[in-house]
Formats: structure tokens, C-alpha cells, sequence
């Protein structure tokens, strides 16, 4: 039995949502194999199988997991991995919050009643801590940024890289202007992005709009569909509205119906009669060719390129340097590896896996 663990050098991260499974539980895997996709607070995190073998899935998508644990197990053929799980039902159930040991001696050191916590999972030292660290209010962070008077006021979600791209899309813009930043990150906190302050959490949401501190939130998560999802519907939840930050080089129809939430980076083109839903996080030279429907909460990386009449679902990861051949359509919740040529249509929750080529890399010869 080989544990599958998430790769990552992220010290400030304890845990992470596994986003999506790209094999499925029982498969049978070779050694590199794209197995998951976890997202942290910093990163989106791809997860390889360590050695060929029969897969188990310690973890649901969608679920929360802790980056100290395997989120899978790796057998070396299905009777041992249904000998393991038969072990496993037929164990005793332990009840009570589940914790590590230094959660656990930090837990009594710090009076600390584990089950307060309300936590569905392993409990960790930093989840007892920050049950009793002081929470930085409001008032201890900076403000937003007033605006221009006549400006849309943009409030961004996530401080990573995605947000520098929106900045940057805003800063072209003579009708939009970002002025506040929010991520759950703490350590980010206080923090400025081209000028532009982050005032806390996603939990400000609500107090800031109701305050009319902003107009209107962009989702600045591109690379993973299910966070997009999540924080589509929290500011759905707050009346939050959303606002498209379209680059000023992206070429779109005059015809193209448009959604909500949308960005639309650098030399994009959505060609006559493209619908397109919400959400959505298309990066620099994607084109959607004529009459072709997207749905909601996608993102693709660059160079996504379709032929007409191709149906795009909701919640799809795309990777780079993808071609979609004329009336293909591609299922909710699939992911599309780099690479991939797709020329029939991919069912909902399912992956397209392009072959790992391993290229050497040799000196130049003078």
C-alpha cells in the first residue's frame, strides 16, 4: 500500500479543497498519472500517483483535506485493495473530534474543548490556536480606496496572481476602478496590490457593499471552477453583484450575450452569436468561434480555442493550448488537460488526459 499524498512547500497551508478527481476510485494507474487536483489558499496544487497501482480515494470531491494526510491510497492490485477496505468497514468506529496529537496536548495546554470547534475533520495545532488567537477587526485594516467620481467601484476576491490580472485589465479602464481587495488568507491581510489595499476576509463582503463602499465584486480565482462557484454563490448570498473586467484588446461580436462576472483577459475573441454565462475566467488568447454557448464558473488557461457551434458546461477546467472541433460539447465538472485535440463530446465529470512526453533537456552544441 503506497499513500498518495498532496505535493506542496506551502508551510502557511494546513489544508486545501480537493477540487477534482481525474481518476476514479477503483482505477487502475500508472505511475505519474494525474490523479487529483487540490487548491490551497496560495495555490492550485496537481497531485501524480507515486507508483502504478489500483486506486482507493481516502477523500470526496469538494471536501476539505489535510495536506499532512493522503487523500489516497495505492495497491498493488484490486484484491488488496478490497482486503483493505473490507478491514476497514469491519473496524470499530471511534467517536468523537478527530485530532493530532500535538492538536491534542496543545488542545490541554490552552483549555481548549475539541469539541467546540465544530470541525468534520482531522483537527490540527493552528485550528486550536486560532480558536483562541484575537481576530483582526475592521478597524485594525486599511480602508477602500474612495474611487474616481462617475467609476464603477470594483471590489476584487483573492489577492494572488488572478487579482493582478484584473488589476491590470481595470487599469485601462476609464469607466471601472478597483479599490478593495478580500481574501481569506490572513497573512495577506493589510497588504496592497498595485496600489490597491486588502481590507480583510470574504466575510466583509456583506458589511462593505451594505456600507456602499463598493458597487460591484470580480472573482480574481482562475484556476480553479469550484472556488469560483463558491464565491459566486456567497456573493449571491450577500446581494453582492458581480461585474465583467474585459481586457481592451479581447475582440467580442456585437451580437455575444454576456453574462455577469466575467473576465476576459489579453487578445480574446467571442465570435457572432456566442452566448456566454457567468463566472467565467478566460485567459489570454482564448476564442470561442460562432454561436457556440458557454456556461458559468469555467477557467481555462491560454490559448483555448474552439470551432462553431460548440457547447461549453458550468464548472470546467480548461488547461492551456486546447483545440474544441465544431459541435463538440463538454460536459458540467469536466477538466481538459494542456495539449488536448477534442473532437467528440466529453460527458459531465469527466477528464481528458493528454500522454506525459518526457523531453530531455541537453546543451547547445557551438
Amino acid at each position: 500500500m503506497n499513500p498518495v499524498l498532496v505535493p506542496t512547500n506551502d508551510v502557511n497551508s494546513e489544508h486545501g479543497i480537493l477540487v477534482m478527481w481525474f481518476a476514479e476510485d477503483g482505477a487502475e494507474v500508472e505511475k505519474d498519472e494525474l490523479l487529483a487536483e487540490v487548491e490551497t489558499s496560495k495555490a492550485v496544487l496537481e497531485v501524480l500517483a507515486p507508483v502504478a497501482g489500483v486506486l482507493l480515494h481516502a477523500a470526496a470531491k469538494g471536501t476539505e483535506v489535510p495536506l499532512s494526510q493522503p487523500i489516497a491510497q495505492l495497491f498493488p492490485d484490486s484484491a488488496a485493495r478490497d482486503a483493505f477496505v473490507a478491514a476497514q468497514v469491519a473496524a470499530p468506529v471511534i467517536s468523537g473530534p478527530r485530532a493530532t496529537v500535538k492538536a491534542q496536548q496543545r488542545a490541554a495546554e490552552l483549555g481548549v474543548d475539541l469539541g467546540m470547534l465544530g470541525l468534520d475533520r482531522l483537527i490540527t495545532v493552528k485550528d486550536v490556536e486560532a480558536a483562541v488567537a484575537p481576530v483582526a477587526t475592521p478597524a485594525d485594516l486599511p480602508a477602500p480606496l474612495p474611487g474616481a467620481p462617475g467609476r464603477q467601484r470594483i471590489l476584487i476576491i483573492g489577492a494572488a496572481l488572478g487579482a493582478t490580472q484584473v488589476l491590470d485589465i481595470l487599469a485601462g479602464s476609464t469607466t471601472q476602478q478597483a479599490v478593495a481587495i478580500v481574501d481569506d488568507d490572513a497573512t495577506r491581510w493589510g497588504a496592497f496590490v498595485h496600489g490597491v489595499p486588502v481590507v480583510g476576509g470574504s466575510g466583509l463582503l456583506s458589511d462593505l457593499f451594505g456600507a456602499g463602499a463598493f458597487d460591484a465584486a470580480v472573482i480574481a480565482i482562475g484556476r480553479s471552477p469550484a472556488v469560483r462557484a463558491r464565491f459566486r454563490a456567497l456573493c449571491d448570498a450577500a446581494g453582492v453583484p458581480l461585474a465583467n473586467a474585459i481586457d481592451p484588446t479581447a475582440k467580442i461580436a456585437t451580437d455575444v450575450t454576456i453574462g455577469r462576472g466575467n473576465i476576459v483577459c489579453a487578445f480574446c475573441h467571442i465570435a457572432t452569436g456566442v452566448q456566454v454565462g457567468d463566472n467565467n475566467f478566460f485567459s489570454a488568447y482564448n476564442s470561442f468561434d460562432h454561436h457556440s454557448v458557454i456556461g458559468s464558473d469555467n477557467a481555462s488557461g491560454p490559448s483555448v480555442v474552439t470551432s462553431g457551434k460548440v457547447t461549453i458546461g458550468s464548472r470546467i477546467r480548461f488547461g492551456t493550448g486546447i483545440y474544441i472541433e465544431p459541435d463538440v460539447v463538454i460536459g458540467d465538472d469536466a477538466a481538459i488537460a494542456s495539449g488536448a485535440v477534442i473532437v467528440s463530446s466529453v460527458p459531465a465529470e469527466h477528464a481528458v488526459k493528454t500522454k506525459i512526453v518526457t523531453t530531455t533537456v541537453v546543451p547547445l552544441r557551438r
